[in-house]
């Protein structure tokens, strides 16, 4: 198992909510992940300091939509 952090983030890329949790690979945690997407505009899953993967909207770091 390793610990992954899921971040919630909102379309100003904010994180609005973090979720910590093991899992036994990266495949379980982007399927979390998947599940956590609903509303959000994008969840990004870490383990460490290596992002693993972004689901939902792709990186806006202008700020705009």
């Amino acid at each position: 198992m390793r610990h992954y952090r899921l971040y919630l983030v909102t379309q100003d890329e904010n994180i609005s909510e973090a979720v910590e949790s093991d899992y036994p690979s990266d495949l379980e945690a982007l399927a979390q992940a998947e599940r956590l997407c609903g509303a959000q505009h994008a969840v990004e899953v870490w383990t460490d300091e290596r992002l693993v993967g972004r689901l939902g909207e792709a990186f806006n770091f202008g700020g705009h939509v």
